[in-house]
């Protein structure tokens, strides 16, 4: 059960401080090869898409531009594959470090959805770091938020805080960026809404993406 409503860990399977601690630095180097390549990679994207959307672009031209902007994501998938062999977060882990991310915030994290395929669940994860980082970053919020709500063939997922929104996802930091490309390869479908009430992600995975 990995349920809290807390600005700490309360459950006796939340790690302490000194495991996290050895976890964040065996990880260091997986980490800051995907915060480097992967974000190039998304960067390179969002470029090759702003060429594709030129209207004065020849259809030729066009598609040769589309499949090359697969390829990229290709490539990207391939890597987030072998960074996953180089590093894998559990959702106890993942529950520390939400919390440390957000030691003054009213936490309500339910992280009891069905188990994802191993790299959907590692993809995932980073998404939800992410949101949070963003949330401690930039929101000024006093609540973070995740839960989720399962369908018979989808898995809704949905995260967030009230803060003071204003988030672009697509105009904002690398990190985001990134996260953006990481939800178009794992998500279904996906929106953010950021307004004056917070920022709000609404993510579906399909069924397929469930653990067998």
């Amino acid at each position: 059960m990995l349920y809290i409503k807390s600005s700490r860990p309360r459950s006796p399977n939340s790690l302490h401080k000194h495991d996290v601690r050895e976890e964040l630095e065996r990880l260091g180097l997986a980490r800051r090869l995907h915060e480097t390549l992967a974000q190039d990679l998304a960067a390179i994207g969002y470029q090759l898409d702003a060429v594709i959307a030129e209207h004065d672009l020849k259809q030729k031209q066009r598609d040769d531009i589309r499949s090359i902007r697969l390829e990229v994501m290709r490539v990207a998938r391939e890597f987030r594959d072998e960074i996953y062999r180089l590093r894998t977060m559990g959702r106890n882990e993942l529950q520390g470090r939400i919390l440390a991310e957000l030691p003054t915030q009213n936490v309500e994290i339910d992280l009891t959805y069905p188990a994802l395929q191993p790299h959907a669940e590692q993809s995932l994860n980073e998404v939800i770091m992410e949101i949070a980082r963003n949330t401690a970053k930039h929101s000024n919020a006093e609540r973070f938020y995740l839960k989720y709500v399962m369908h018979e063939n989808e898995l809704e997922i949905l995260i967030g805080d009230d803060g003071l929104g204003k988030i672009d996802i697509k105009k904002n930091s690398f990190g985001l960026r990134g996260m953006d490309e990481v939800l178009k390869g794992l998500a279904r479908e996906y929106s953010c809404t950021s307004d004056y009430k917070g920022t709000h992600f609404r993510i579906i995975l399909d069924i397929s993406m469930l653990a067998s």
